[in-house]
């Protein structure tokens, strides 16, 4: 019998979900607040198939909830319930572990019965025909690689009214999100169109976008539909959006805004119903902090924000993309030998996929290898493994050092307190915040020498901006 954790403050709730659950026959308990879900995540009787947590309660949240049964049940799946349509918040659930959400009221019970069903009998033929689905864009990964979260995001957002932003590096496969988020929602049999906004000139871009009449400039002898008319009742990319200049952020948020635009030459104002998903390998935050992007721009097109991580952040899944790649380019005539496979793992890859498609395809062409071993790779790449590596096990070093450290320092600080009594403790973690503060100022001043002063070179080792590093700097 499957069995059912539902947790909401709600009487109402609590007793329709368990009369609808079980007269689908499973066992059913009701849990009121966060502090009867710790109670029962303590009882090494409580095991659950499916819980289906309210967001908000009046002791708890319920990602700290949805945290804590997927640490004691990693196999439990969860359902965020809401009622105020907090899609961001969603989306953070899903990210932690959630495996999708709910919006309150439930007024479909068909879907809401085919939805908690689905959940309870999951089986490996439904997990391959998403990865399948997933494949069919070129998106391709390990289970449960970081990926197949962002995918399950992406497949739930495709299907709300709201506008996808999606950051990542040159390379991480960004318009194969878009492109998979559009073929996935109710716009899929619609246009998706796309343009890369730092691949026009500024002049030129308006126009394209737009469109423009019979001589409106100089080469316009006829008139011509822009990519919002094309991509009527579908999907407008806007690739790189980042680069889009001032004029043309203006004329952006006033089509986004009310979806009526000009053409170039024209006085006629044009309608469109357009689904809008950007990229930029930019952070726009910190553009619009220094007056490069527009602020109200950034809010309209940032409904939800999908970050997709660079590869080197998910090397599980090198070996995954590049079988499939090869498989899908040369038939399986070409495999990886498990040493090769290796090396790619220890590459950083600035480029990303892109880059690592880019190599196994040209080695393949010098070589025509039936076996793609580690002599054929080329030799920059072996040199920057192998220093790669070194580095991974000098920080595995200094890792263990701090985590022996910072152990050390805390079992001095409470074995020396002989009691509680008299300890000012808001001083004392004022004190320890303070400590932490000084750690990081004398490591920025380290820096500092090693890099001759450069701030920019030292934000970039750091992986901070300039701006954090100068607050670490002057704070006291």
């Amino acid at each position: 019998m499957n069995r059912v954790l539902v947790v909401d403050d709600e009487v109402e709730v609590t007793s329709f979900f368990q009369y609808f659950l079980e007269d689908k026959g499973c066992e059913v308990t009701v849990a009121n607040s966060g502090r009867d879900v710790d109670q029962l995540l303590q009882s090494p009787e409580a095991c659950f198939h499916l819980a289906l947590v309210d967001l908000k309660l009046p002791d708890a949240n319920g990602l700290d909830l949805l945290s804590k049964i997927k640490n004691r049940q990693p196999t439990c799946e969860v359902l965020i319930m809401t009622g105020y349509s907090t899609v961001k918040t969603a989306v953070l659930a899903i990210q932690a572990g959630a495996r999708d959400y709910l919006e309150k009221p439930f007024d479909n019970l068909e879907s809401l019965g085919g939805i908690i069903q689905s959940l309870l009998q999951r089986s490996v033929g439904k997990e391959d025909l998403f990865n399948h689905m997933a494949a069919s864009y070129g998106i391709v990964y390990t289970p449960g690689s970081e990926m197949e979260k962002l995918l399950t995001i992406a497949d739930k957002l495709a299907k709300k009214a709201i506008n996808v932003l999606i950051e990542g590096e040159t390379g991480t496969g960004k318009e194969l999100f878009a492109r998979f988020i559009h073929g996935v929602s109710l716009r899929a049999s619609h246009p998706f169109v796309g343009i890369n906004c730092g691949a026009v000139s500024e002049s030129l871009l308006e126009s394209e976008l737009f469109g423009h009449e019979k001589g409106a400039f100089s080469g316009a002898v006829k008139t011509r539909k822009g990519y919002f008319e094309l991509a009527h009742n579908g999907t407008l990319f806007l690739d790189e959006i980042g680069e889009a200049p001032p004029s043309i952020q203006v004329k952006l948020l006033r089509a986004i805004e009310t979806g009526e635009f000009m053409r170039v030459g024209s006085e006629e104002t044009i309608k469109s119903n357009v689904r809008f998903i950007s990229a930029t390998n930019r952070n726009l935050e910190l553009e619009t902090e220094q007056n490069r992007f527009r602020a109200d721009l950034l809010y309209r097109l940032e409904g939800v924000k999908l970050t997709i991580p660079p590869l080197r952040n998910r090397r599980e899944d090198i070996a995954v993309i590049a079988n499939h790649y090869l498989e899908k380019k040369f038939g399986g005539a070409c495999r990886l030998d498990p040493e090769t496979v290796e090396i790619l793992k220890r590459y950083d890859w600035p480029g990303n996929v892109r880059q690592l498609l880019n190599v196994l395809n040209q080695t393949h062409s010098i070589h025509e290898c039936h076996t793609l071993k580690p002599d054929k790779l080329p030799p920059w790449l072996i040199q920057k493994a192998v220093a790669n590596k070194e580095e991974t096990s000098l920080q595995k070093q200094l890792e263990s050092f701090l985590e022996s450290e910072i152990r050390l320092f805390v079992e001095n600080i409470t074995n020396g307190i002989a009691t509680v009594d008299h300890i000012d403790f808001p001083s004392l973690m004022k004190r320890i915040k303070k400590i932490e503060g000084e750690i990081g100022r004398r490591i920025i001043q380290k820096g500092l020498s090693e890099t001759a002063g450069n701030r920019q070179l030292l934000s970039h080792k750091l992986r901070i901006t300039e701006r954090t590093l100068r607050y670490i700097l002057n704070e006291k």
